[in-house]
């Protein structure tokens, strides 16, 4: 359930309590892209702050986060100068290793066009690489299921495995290793915890690939050469079992995996750019794995009930026209054996159901 309640300020604004959320709940990524902040959480009330209330995209995104926290949303208008100031306050607040220079506090602080999930300016990707990787306090642990509400691990998937020899080198080290090990390396970077992002931005002389995780941008390598940056693409393809022909549209594809006993989800999302190709690869597991699934039931009971319904009005077409015109049908006896079939997988989910 969402509510709206009146405008907050600077002045009235908990920052340390803004601060926290931003490292456990909404990543900083995720508030700079929606224009959000979150103000509060108590008991199972969150209220989230918004620059534009009829972006229904970012209470969306919002919303699936705390599927698994059983909250309700309160949104509170905030202006832009509002929450941009709160991030560079985050950002001075949060960085213990370096300090953000001006032109990157400029950079949080100007108002500019909302950019595409997948896309960062040099100043952006700088100014997010400032921020120490988040902790894991017990607000993060709410957004784990129980473990007795994780579904048991697929038997039939295929196994994934990851050869990365390179994890403690410097990042530059990988632009020098061939397109499937430097797949690998960048594999066993965003397999380590929590939901894995993998950026391929193609440039006009050369790529470089950013990854992320949990919405926190980790590092990136730039200076890619244009052949090596689309063989690592391809190498993706193969990996999801994608055409390795280029693209003239965008293509996503998803294909589940083990990993380390782990139910993984692979999201290969390929889109043409600068003559040659741009991907995202996104990993997710756990909770993240958890709505996915959820999601797709979803879709999958919906297709159900209208194939159903379908056949319904079949099944009364077919009544109307023998009631009119009496005639044998050769086919009843094989449609009542496939709705006897349906009857019994229908009783054996609902008992399923029940004893879950």
């Amino acid at each position: 359930m969402v509510h709206t309640s009146s405008t907050d300020s600077v002045a009235t604004m908990d920052s340390d309590r803004i601060f926290q959320l931003i490292d456990t709940v909404v990543p900083f990524e995720a508030c700079l892209y929606y224009q959000v902040l979150p103000l509060s959480l108590e008991g199972n009330l969150f209220k989230l702050g918004v620059v534009d209330a009829q972006d229904d995209s970012a209470l969306d995104y919002v919303q699936r986060i705390l599927a698994y926290m059983n909250c309700s949303v309160t949104t509170e208008p905030i202006a832009t100068e509002t929450q941009r100031s709160m991030l560079s306050a985050y950002l001075l607040h949060g960085s213990q290793l370096t300090e953000p220079s001006q032109t990157e506090t400029e950079t949080i602080a100007a108002p500019t066009p909302k950019p595409a999930p997948a896309t960062f300016t040099v100043a952006e990707a700088e100014t997010l690489l400032s921020v120490p990787a988040p902790s894991i306090p017990a607000a993060r642990e709410r957004f784990k299921p129980a473990v007795a509400e994780v579904s048991p691990t697929p038997s039939k998937l295929s196994v994934l495995n990851i050869e990365a020899l390179h994890l403690s080198s410097p990042v530059e080290v990988l632009a020098t290793l061939p397109a499937p090990q430097l797949l690998q390396e960048l594999l066993g970077r965003i397999l380590l915890e929590g939901i894995g992002r993998l950026f391929f931005e193609r440039q006009q002389l050369e790529g470089r690939i950013l990854w992320s995780q949990d919405g926190v941008l980790k590092s990136m390598l730039e200076g890619i050469e244009p052949l090596l940056f689309q063989d690592v693409i391809d190498e993706l393809k193969r990996l999801t079992d994608m055409p390795l022909s280029r693209v003239e549209h965008i293509q996503q594809v998803e294909v589940e995996r083990i990993y380390q006993e782990t139910h993984l989800l692979l999201r290969l999302r390929v889109m043409p750019a600068n003559g040659g190709e741009e991907a995202t690869l996104q990993v997710l597991r756990g909770a993240a794995l958890r709505f996915y699934e959820q999601q797709q039931l979803s879709s999958l009971s919906r297709d159900a009930l209208r194939l159903a319904q379908e056949l319904q009005r079949k099944v009364h077409q077919i009544r109307d026209r023998t009631r009119l015109a009496p005639m044998p049908l050769e086919g009843l006896p094989a449609l009542e054996r496939v709705v006897r079939n349906v009857d019994n997988q229908i009783e054996a989910l609902m008992n399923q159901h029940n004893l879950d």
